[in-house]
């Protein structure tokens, strides 16, 4: 190869190197104007992919197993107030008659907390069997609850030591201690918040 094809091969490279370089740069620049102006710039569309899906489990037959039906909600219990007057706790019975005396009406609130403890809604100071902080009766979706706080002689509905929580109907005798409260149901109050019913 003679010197002068060597040297014009050098030159034709050179040029178009240097036009593909000023192309990159035209490029760049004719970007940063249209962004600057804000004009879209046409961009690549974003390629979608397919959300996997998990296979059917196949059932002993070797057949996909069919859907089955969502188990119906759990029933909810009625009401547990009826007239006008609030829901209320009445004493019927009560260790201390002049404290806390018999025909006392307490108008129940979100949550009612009911114990030894000065602190409770319902305060029970003579009764000695009750514990500091002994049971509650709380709203949730429109039905009152009774609950036992981990008392040590338990929480009493109508007679039987309850576990957990239970609903209240008009008429329920709730026995804390030696002191039982009636349960007289009336308009409901409002729910009481998640964490008011924790303790």
């Amino acid at each position: 190869m003679s010197a002068v094809t060597t040297e014009v091969a050098w030159l034709v490279g050179r040029y178009a190197f240097l036009g593909l370089l000023y192309l990159f740069v035209l490029l760049v620049l004719r970007a940063l104007v249209a962004e600057l102006r804000g004009e879209p710039v046409a961009h690549q569309p974003a390629r979608l992919e397919p959300v996997a899906r998990p296979a059917p489990v196949p059932s002993a037959t070797g057949r996909p197993a069919e859907r089955t039906e969502a188990p119906p909600e759990p029933v909810r219990p009625p009401p547990a107030w009826s007239g006008p007057l609030p829901p209320r706790l009445i004493v019927v019975e009560s260790p201390d008659p002049v404290a806390l005396p018999i025909g006392t009406t307490i108008n129940l609130t979100a949550v009612t907390t009911v114990g030894r403890g000065a602190h409770n809604s319902v305060a029970l100071p003579a009764d000695q069997f009750a514990s500091t902080n002994h049971a509650l009766v709380f709203v949730r979706e429109g039905c009152v609850y009774a609950r036992d706080r981990g008392s040590t002689n338990g929480t009493l509905v109508n007679g039987e030591r309850i576990d957990g929580e239970v609903p209240l109907q008009d008429g329920d005798r709730i026995t804390v201690g030696t002191t039982v409260l009636r349960y007289g149901g009336g308009s409901v109050p409002e729910d009481s918040p998640p964490e008011a019913i924790h303790g």
